[in-house]
């Protein structure tokens, strides 16, 4: 089938809404950490920074979404 840009185009509201609840779930942890990563490598020198987004990271992975 031939189809258009436009025709394939998806919002990502679309795309959001077809998620499972778990995928969602780790989606917005994703975006928390790299988030978190992106702050703090941004606000301090880099030997404290490594150590605090460490902290940080390890203690978002460990959260039970449950």
């Amino acid at each position: 089938m031939n189809f258009s840009t436009t025709d394939q185009m998806v919002s990502p509201a679309q795309v959001w809404a077809h998620l499972s609840l778990d995928l969602q779930g780790q989606v917005i942890r994703l975006l928390a950490q790299l988030a978190a990563h992106l702050v703090l490598t941004e606000e301090e020198p880099a030997q404290h920074t490594r150590k605090e987004a460490s902290d940080v990271l390890s203690s978002i992975t460990q959260q039970d979404p449950a």
